[in-house]
């Protein structure tokens, strides 16, 4: 497994060679982490009163979406794209589209971004069959696998050689 680890250094890590203790720590202390940054927002002083019980249904739903095979979700809006490229140019023509609605300009400045990847997930899911096709030309034109437009020869344009004055 190719592992980043930052300053732009990959190491190449053969995790069979983890012993049972090795392994299960690494498992612990990722699993912690995940679930810990999925309820760090939740604070008390955001909301004195619920903050714990909001932390733990954002880390239990985080739980949730890692035994749903959804590695990345938002704590708030639903899970982000995929990573299939074509959903992904669905989602972004899909914020596109709602970005100038009315909920989203009513919308709070903290709420505006869950509103938009809400519509948008929305819009997304209603207008797939529409979206599709054009998202898939998209995709391919990104990838450099459509096929290249004809070359057009120039030719010289015509110019006025004896102009009255």
């Amino acid at each position: 497994m190719l592992m980043a680890i930052g300053k732009g250094i990959e190491l190449d890590v053969d995790v069979s060679r983890f012993n049972t203790e090795v392994h299960d720590h690494l498992l612990r202390t990722g699993l912690r982490n995940l679930l810990m940054d999925a309820h760090a927002s939740a604070t008390a002083k955001a909301d004195p009163e619920n903050y714990i019980k909001r932390s733990r249904e954002m880390a239990e739903r985080k739980l949730a979406s890692l035994y749903a095979g959804v590695v990345r979700a938002q704590s708030f809006g639903g899970p982000k794209a995929s990573a299939d490229p074509v959903a992904m140019v669905i989602l972004r023509l899909a914020r596109k589209a709602v970005i100038s609605r009315s909920e989203v300009a009513a919308a709070s400045n903290a709420d505006r971004l869950a509103t938009i990847n809400r519509l948008a997930a929305e819009y997304a899911k209603e207008h797939d069959v529409q979206l599709r096709p054009r998202a898939e030309k998209i995709v391919a034109l990104e990838n450099d696998q459509a096929e290249p437009a004809p070359v057009r020869k120039h030719q010289a344009m015509p110019t006025r050689k004896n102009r009255a004055a």
